[in-house]
């Protein structure tokens, strides 16, 4: 059963702390392009993130798409895509991915350490259920969709983060 949310807050400290935040201790939510789009310039936006530590590229592999709306895909297509760093990947001092499962950096001891508004777009569209499974209606597949049209900007990021560092 999922909970009633406010449509400007999804938060629902009740259900996430009986849970533990399970989804903020297993992947961190992903981050939408528009979030950079609104800035003066997105791609030193995206490098702030990156360089601050908080921040890490994670990797799509293809391109998803819908056969029945004529959408072709590309298995071959790579994307990167921002996202907050787990404890582990934040500890390597990388942009690189660590595999696997990982605490959010962005995670305290009360929740998600940042206001709702500055949170992931993946975060802010998760839709906590009493029963503990939890959906998103704006998934890994969304963010890829939206960020294949944006790898320039990641490439103007990724060269602008040493100076930064």
């Amino acid at each position: 059963m999922t909970a009633r949310l406010s449509r400007e807050n999804n938060e629902n400290r009740t259900i996430c702390g009986a849970c533990g935040g399970e989804c903020c201790r297993t992947r961190p939510g992903i981050e939408s392009p528009e979030r950079f789009l609104a800035a003066a310039n997105p791609a030193e936006e995206l490098a702030h993130l990156l360089a601050s530590g908080l921040w890490v590229l994670d990797t799509h592999y293809g391109v998803p798409y819908d056969p029945e709306k004529g959408e072709k895909g590309d298995p071959d297509r790579i994307i990167l895509y921002p996202r907050p760093a787990t404890r582990q990947e934040q500890a390597q001092g990388s942009l690189q991915v660590v595999p696997g499962a990982g605490e959010c950096v962005l995670l305290g001891d009360g929740g998600c350490t940042l206001p709702f508004k500055e949170r992931p777009r993946a975060c802010r569209a998760l839709e906590p259920a009493s029963d503990f499974a939890c959906t998103s209606s704006w998934t890994r597949f969304d963010a890829a969709r939206e960020w294949q049209h944006h790898q320039e900007m990641v490439d103007e990021a990724l060269a602008l983060v040493d100076t930064l560092r």
